[in-house]
């Protein structure tokens, strides 16, 4: 009679004990933390018994407190001489006063261009984040409306410093060069290689199909303050590169 009891209902009997057992070992867990948690607690009031006996401190805790007390002094001297520091940046382009300013460290964008004169009339206040802190050696260009296309992409720290007349002039001789170019390029066609725009030197650039010596500077400048291409199509966000030019030389292009 136990066996057949046994062998029908064995399957609930084992389940039923598995629970009993985890159960047990989750309460045995419980109350080892609790215990454990207790006694830490006792240890600390006892210690904080011994060092506050007859409204005294023992000498161990004053200097515990004496030595956090000079760390946080430390740290905080170190900070403000940090955004003390005098450091030099490089304003350029479309300033009324371009030159070379000693700064403090913790001073921002806006401070060294109000250093130099303040924008001109013409300059691209959209693509300058004046919020931006100042590093030493930095170099702040900004560029005149019209220069930069694309999105905004911050403070420019451009290597090619043109003032605000041979920007202009470029990118009008550029875009002349644009109307009127008809060359063929005879290596990157013929051979059936195209040239890589994120990695491609300036003599490289100008063996490209109506790429000139002003278009290649142009498209290196495009380059550092955008960074790299990620899609061939973004060359006519070059100045001077408009539709026509495109078509004729996006065969020759990679990424």
């Amino acid at each position: 009679m136990i066996l057949e009891i046994w062998e029908k209902y064995k399957q609930y009997i084992l389940i039923g004990a598995g629970i009993l057992v985890i159960g047990g070992l989750l309460l045995w867990g419980v109350n080892n933390k609790t215990a454990t948690s207790q006694t830490n607690s006792a240890m600390i009031t006892s210690g904080l018994d011994e060092s506050t006996e007859d409204g005294q401190t023992s000498p161990q805790s004053s200097s515990t407190v004496v030595s956090s007390s000079s760390a946080v002094a430390t740290v905080q001297a170190a900070s403000q001489s940090s955004g003390n520091q005098e450091i030099y940046v490089d304003v350029k382009g479309a300033v009324k006063s371009p030159g070379i300013f000693k700064v403090k460290s913790s001073m921002r964008v806006d401070d060294a261009i109000n250093l130099a004169g303040g924008m001109l009339k013409t300059a691209d206040r959209k693509h300058i984040n004046l919020a931006q802190k100042l590093s030493d050696q930095q170099v702040i260009y900004v560029p005149i409306r019209g220069e930069i296309k694309g999105a905004v992409t911050g403070t420019v720290e451009a290597n090619v410093t043109p003032s605000d007349q041979n920007a202009s002039e470029s990118a009008s001789s550029a875009t002349q060069m644009d109307t009127s170019a008809t060359t063929t390029n005879d290596s990157s066609e013929e051979k059936g290689t195209t040239v890589n725009l994120n990695t491609a030197t300036k003599e490289q650039l100008q063996t490209l199909t109506s790429i000139g010596d002003k278009k290649a500077d142009l498209i290196l400048q495009y380059r550092q303050t955008h960074g790299k291409f990620k899609r061939i199509e973004e060359l006519k966000e070059v100045q001077g590169i408009g539709d026509k030019t495109f078509d004729a030389l996006k065969a020759q292009l990679s990424v």
